[in-house]
């Protein structure tokens, strides 16, 4: 965890950089984009690990950063700034623009390299999820998105992120509470580009034991909301298609009208959600649709990449009991 959690939002960060490296590649290094190289410099600083790893365009940033621009770093007050880089001349400009543009192959080597991983995924999760319902007849599907509350993402950096991600694979493990009767997990890390880190998580528990694929996805939701990230988190049940702070409105206690009931069950069945039996080709094809959504190659998905890892840290793990 940084010193500096409270003040930067280090994933807004993060795709700043993204896109200001994107624009100096494309059209060169400007005078006018000074000021904003220092700023992004600056803050930069504050959140720089030696022990993560950057994705693509933002490596090509911190490889230029940790590399030529450092002769512009300057302590002043007790803080690192690079504000001498306001008074470079043309030449040097020029320089750096061609500096930047150098490492265009790069960033785009990376990001194949992205794409042949998640196809990789995509095997993997049809390989583990075929397995599983070629053992058991009927198998319950349980999808939950978990997330941090909007006001507090500021809050919540890689490392802390990493600590609660791994909290949550132990207790998976473990078969946990909520996790108990859990015969595969699958969950893929990202980045939202305008909020925070977030988790996709994909579950499939024994359908002889556990039934309550509504109940199941909030009761993991508050155990992330609670205990894991004590407070800091938020969760989206993919089962009533509602955040934390409404999904308790369709709990047991409510009485609801039985037509409403059908409704939810068609609808979780209709998009691969609930239980779903060996024999239902119908459901099988759409639990497809389920755990690819965990593997998609999309601009929308590419867009959701982290751009940090710790060093190690992976961002889509499977496995299966």
């Amino acid at each position: 965890m940084n010193i500096h959690q409270h003040t930067l939002h280090e994933p807004k960060l993060l795709i700043e950089i993204e896109s200001f490296t994107k624009r100096i590649i494309n059209k060169g290094l400007k005078r006018k984009d000074l000021p904003e190289l220092v700023r992004l410099l600056n803050a930069f600083e504050k959140i720089y690990s030696c022990n993560h790893a950057y994705a693509d365009y933002v490596e090509v940033f911190h490889v230029i950063a940790k590399g030529e621009l450092q002769r512009y770093r300057k302590m002043e007050n007790g803080y690192c700034t690079y504000g001498s880089l306001l008074k470079v001349d043309e030449g040097i400009l020029n320089e750096y623009s061609k500096l930047f543009h150098e490492y265009q192959s790069k960033a785009k080597r990376d990001l194949r390299q992205y794409k042949f991983g998640v196809s990789v995924r995509f095997k993997r999760l049809k390989q583990l999820s075929e397995k599983l319902f070629h053992r058991y007849s009927r198998n319950l599907v349980v999808r939950v998105d978990l997330k941090y509350h909007v006001d507090k993402q500021h809050l919540v950096d890689i490392e802390m992120f990493n600590l609660h991600v791994q909290t949550l694979r132990n207790r998976m493990a473990n078969k946990h509470t909520c996790f108990k009767n859990l015969k595969l997990n699958a969950w893929c890390l990202e980045q939202a580009p305008q909020g925070s880190y977030h988790v996709h998580l994909f579950l499939i528990y024994d359908g002889s034991t556990s039934t309550y694929d509504c109940k199941l996805s909030r009761w993991v939701g508050r155990v992330w909301m609670d205990e894991i990230t004590e407070g800091l988190g938020y969760y989206w049940n993919c089962h009533t298609c509602k955040h934390a702070d409404e999904d308790l409105e369709d709990s047991d206690n409510v009485v609801a009208n039985t037509d409403v009931i059908q409704q939810k069950e068609n609808y979780k069945y209709l998009n691969g959600l609930g239980m779903i039996k060996r024999e239902d080709p119908r459901g099988l094809e759409r639990l497809k649709s389920v755990y690819s959504y965990l593997a998609r190659i999309t601009a929308e998905k590419i867009d959701q990449r982290l751009r940090v890892r710790l060093k190690g840290m992976r961002a889509f793990g499977c496995s299966s009991c």
